[in-house]
């Protein structure tokens, strides 16, 4: 009798956990889109100076502040070397997200194409359900949008 209960719990918590972790996948499938960057939004907290109220001016509504993405980099099977990618806000405009970068003295953008894509792109790429990532250049008070597309490859 023993071993036919012990059978039992053994079945019905093998069942649990495969309900669990197929009702985890059916959820992370049908998240919405841009259900991310809402949790981003949630996260982090915004300090009102002179770079939100620039934002404010031009419309956008800022959602949060100072983001750190935590990385691993693996080189040839070696250990995992972490490293953090940086934003400094999340915004958003006509229910549209956007990513924000701050120019720094620093670091400075290269306004040419390849400058952009080496600074920016991996912005795009880890957070593709937002429309652009927004330069804020707090020296001239100005605001530049930046979007990447895919363009039809040459033959």
């Amino acid at each position: 009798m023993d071993r036919l209960g012990d059978w039992v719990i053994m079945l019905a918590a093998a069942g649990i956990m495969v309900w669990w972790v197929v009702r985890r996948i059916d959820r992370w499938l049908h998240e919405p889109p841009g259900s991310r960057l809402r949790k981003l939004a949630l996260a982090g907290g915004v300090d009102q100076d002179d770079t939100v109220l620039l934002l404010q001016e031009h419309g956008y509504e800022v959602l949060s502040g100072k983001h750190r993405i935590p990385l691993g980099v693996v080189l040839d099977d070696g250990p995992v070397m972490s490293t953090r990618l940086y934003f400094d806000y999340l915004i958003t405009k006509e229910d549209k997200y956007y990513l924000v970068k701050l120019e720094r003295a620093r670091q400075p953008m290269e306004w040419t194409a390849s400058g952009l894509r080496e600074q920016l792109l991996v912005y795009a790429l880890m957070f593709p359900d937002c429309d652009g990532i927004v330069i804020v250049l707090a020296q001239e008070q100005q605001i530049k949008t930046v979007r990447f597309k895919v363009e039809a490859g040459e033959e």
